[in-house]
């Protein structure tokens, strides 16, 4: 059940504020209930200037899948966990959008600054668990389990340009967002290693298109900062097996992140008919998403669009 009230001031202020309730009941012999509210202002400061803030808190029950799910995909194992609590947490925003105009471009520049608490977080962790009855474990009992990583805290800052104009004549959008976050593990046991795993502190992503009569030029840009922290169990042997060998090695050689460009080619036959040339990893860039997920190499896709 949910309600959520909007009311706006003076024509310049708008405010919002909801809450909701939430009941989980599974097979009558777990229930929970968890109540939540969220609040924001958005403040017309100028013709082309607001500001907003925002509060929410945010409950999850865990899944059923996180909680009960025994099974495996190919190599790798999932174990239930039956103890799984509740997540609970809190995040709050304060940012700044800002119109502009300069000779023949127009857009919008976008600064917003981030802080989010999480209680009982929940996440993967990947290791060893054996049942209790099992005295001299397997590698049968490698895997992956949800469980309650205890607390953490996300902070960070979020930049955003997005705009249209002229090059001359020729007529260009762009877009280029970057993102810096500090993911924490309250809980962790030493300071010097306490980033939350399998997390960027680093992100970019940009985009320009240029047309050109029925042409169309396109660059994409991603950039992803090195992965600091995952589960120690990828990099050393676990009962004298290495689960990804060479993983250790090659992250330790690639630890500066990578950029991935695509580019693109199309030209326009009429206003519902075009032929496009898609390049994607240019430069054939070998990265990983998360460990072991080599992400496709260098493609190349032909694709004709018809609009009837």
């Amino acid at each position: 059940a949910y309600t959520q009230l909007d009311y706006k001031f003076f024509n310049r202020l708008s405010a919002s504020l909801g809450i909701r309730w939430e009941h989980h009941s599974l097979d009558n012999s777990e229930k929970e209930s968890g109540t939540v509210i969220r609040a924001g202002l958005n403040y017309q400061a100028a013709k082309n200037t607001f500001i907003r803030a925002s509060y929410g808190q945010g409950y999850r029950f865990p899944s059923t899948a996180e909680k009960y799910t025994a099974t495996q995909l190919g190599s790798v194992r999932i174990f239930p966990n039956p103890d799984l609590n509740s997540e609970t947490g809190w995040s709050a925003e304060l940012g700044m959008k800002q119109g502009f105009t300069i000779r023949n471009w127009s857009g919008f520049v976008d600064v917003a600054a981030f802080w989010t608490e999480y209680d009982n977080m929940i996440e993967f962790i990947f290791g060893l668990y054996p049942p209790d009855s099992v005295e001299f474990p397997t590698v049968e009992d490698i895997g992956f389990k949800s469980q309650n990583i205890g607390d953490a805290r996300i902070t960070g800052i979020d930049m955003g340009i997005s705009g249209t104009g002229l090059i001359g004549k020729t007529p260009v959008t762009l877009f280029a967002g970057y993102t810096y976050m500090n993911p924490i593990d309250l809980s962790s046991d030493t300071l010097e290693n306490n980033i939350l795993k399998y997390r960027y502190r680093h992100s970019l992503k940009s985009d320009i298109d240029i047309e050109v009569h029925k042409f169309s030029f396109g660059l994409s840009t991603v950039y992803r900062g090195f992965m600091e922290r995952i589960d120690e169990a990828f990099e050393e042997t676990i009962l004298g097996t290495e689960i990804f060998p060479g993983l250790k090695e090659y992250r330790e050689e690639n630890n500066t992140g990578q950029v991935v460009f695509d580019i693109r080619v199309s030209y326009s036959f009429t206003t519902s008919a075009k032929l496009s040339f898609i390049a994607k990893n240019v430069f054939n860039q070998e990265y990983m998403g998360r460990p072991g997920d080599i992400q496709p190499p260098r493609s190349f896709t032909l694709q004709f669009f018809l609009n009837l």
